[in-house]
Parts: structure tokens; sequence; C-alpha cells
């Protein structure tokens, strides 16, 4: 299996910052760009082979990953833009495996390992993964004329394209068929889902596209005290003195080993903790916890340990 990531963009939405750096390299937090956060969640998979489909300022990227000895990096760029349809045909005639291919813009905490074997899993060819719509705008909900609700931008019950598909070989000869247009979205797309062979995948984590200043201003925000892992991530809300407050995102599947003696209330998710006493857990749950005790996550979820 391939990486793949779409990297070509200009980033206009996001000037003057992308005056000097293509988008995909902007950082969310110190020293950590969205593309690192993309190369993490590939290699924690066992990706060994990523491919950059890259355009403007691509050379940016390649001095950047230099010296980078996690994964193997191969470039293919274009001079001109040529449209996604031509990016997916040209990396298809350079490999032959599954891929992965995700737009450069995007982070995600998804459980890339379940995103993996649901899709091999189907007989579709495209598996693209899907995320509720969040509304631009607050929603006020009224009876007559009295406002009986006021939403602020909520999430809708209507799904959209996360910018992340699983390719198989099988799809490969779709792409390179002709079209009229020269975007995925018009052309290969729309023939998958005509001949039923497209399938969606969806699952309730963090998705963002970073395409505004606000964009990046709401994942800086978040990223604050942030570390991600192989199990999801470790975030520092509160600490002074002897007292610290961490959030723990751990996916489904996965299990963090707890290092302090403490207190840990469950505020999402189901799982349990192997310590002296094994003990299940669910949403609402507060418990002293030992040092040395794995927490495992039946489902994604997310607890807060409290150290004092």
């Amino acid at each position: 299996m391939i990486g793949a990531i779409l990297a070509g963009g200009y980033g206009k939405r996001l000037k003057p910052i992308t005056d000097h750096i293509p988008k995909t390299l902007v950082e969310i937090k110190d020293n950590y760009t969205i593309m690192d956060r993309q190369l993490f969640d590939f290699k924690n998979i066992g990706i060994t082979d990523v491919y950059i489909l890259s355009g403007y300022l691509s050379e940016i990227i390649e001095e950047r990953y230099r010296d980078y000895k996690e994964i193997n990096i191969h470039y293919l760029k274009e001079e001109k833009p040529m449209g996604t349809l031509y990016s997916l045909s040209n990396l298809m005639s350079h490999i032959d495996e599954d891929v992965i291919v995700r737009n450069g813009d995007t982070v995600t905490d998804i459980n890339f390992k379940n995103f993996v074997k649901f899709s091999r899993s189907r007989d579709y060819s495209l598996i693209m993964y899907v995320t509720k719509m969040q509304s631009p705008y607050g929603i006020v909900e009224f009876s007559g004329d009295k406002v009986d609700n006021f939403r602020e931008k909520p999430q809708l019950d209507h799904y959209i394209n996360a910018g992340m598909y699983y390719i198989k070989k099988s799809a490969f000869p779709v792409f390179f068929m002709k079209y009229m247009e020269k975007d995925v979205e018009k052309t290969a797309f729309p023939y998958l889902v005509k001949s039923n062979q497209m399938g969606v995948y969806f699952e309730d984590a963090f998705w963002m596209g970073v395409d505004s200043e606000k964009d990046l201003k709401t994942i800086k925000e978040l990223y604050a005290g942030r570390v991600d892992t192989t199990f999801g991530y470790s975030k520092t809300i509160y600490q002074e003195g002897k007292k610290t407050i961490k959030e723990h995102y751990v996916r489904s599947g996965e299990s963090i080993e707890i290092t302090s003696d403490g207190i840990i209330k469950i505020n999402y998710g189901n799982g349990y903790i192997d310590g002296e006493i094994p003990k299940k857990f669910g949403p609402g749950d507060v418990m002293k916890i030992l040092s040395g005790s794995r927490i495992s996550a039946y489902e994604n979820s997310v607890i807060e340990e409290i150290i004092i």
C-alpha cells in the first residue's frame, strides 16, 4: 500500500502566508506542519513510500524533507496546474499497489487502521472518507414569529467529501479514460458512482480542512499543548505546581499507559483499565488510577487525567 498527498495548490485563501510556502507546509504548531501530521499518520499504519503530488513551491517541500528518514518520499511535480485527474493518473502510472490519497490541507484524528480494514473488506474500487458538514452560519429555530433556539454553527445532517480516498488497483483504468473536465470530482468519481464502484467510510472523529486564516487560527488553538501519538493524542490543558490536567484521545482498539498516579474521568467512549484489578469504564466514570495502568478503548474515547 502506497500513500499520496495532493500538494500542488496555490493556497490563495491563506495569502500572504502562502506567498512563500505551500499550504501543506503551514504550521499548526511550532515547527509542526500539516504535512508533518499527514506523514505521521502514514507511518503509523506501516506505509513506507509516500508520493507528494506537488507543483507550486515544490522545492520548499523537497528542502524540508530532504533528510527525512521515517518514510521514503517520492515527488511527482507539475510545472503548471493540470487538475486532479492528471495528478492521480500520473501517480497511477508510477505505482502498482493500492493507494491512500489525501488532500494536502486536511487534518483528522480518524482511525486509519480501521479505514484501511474497512476499505479492504468491501468490494468497492474506491472508498471515500466522508465527514459531517458544519454549518458556516448560526442556525435559528423558530415557530411562528417566536425564536425557540439558536445554534451556533452546528453539524448538519449532511456529509461532505473529506478529501481522503482508498483507491484500489482495480480503479486505476477509470482514471486513464477520456474526459472533458480536469478534476476527479467531475470525471472519474461520477463514473465510479454510476458503475457502483464507490463506497463511503464515516467515523465520528475530528476532521478539519485548513483553507483560511480563520481555520488556521482554530486548529492552532486546538493544537496548543497537544502532542500527536500512535494511539491518538495527549493534550495538557492545565498545569500549575504539581497539579496537571491532561486530555487523552484514544482511538478504538488502541491503548495508553498511565505514567503517574492520579484520577481519570471518562468524557466519552468505552473501554477497560488493565491495572491491579481490570475494570471496564464508560462515559461519566471517575476513578483513581495507578502509574503503570493501561487504558484500552473499545471505541474512540476522550479521557481526562488529573495528576496531583
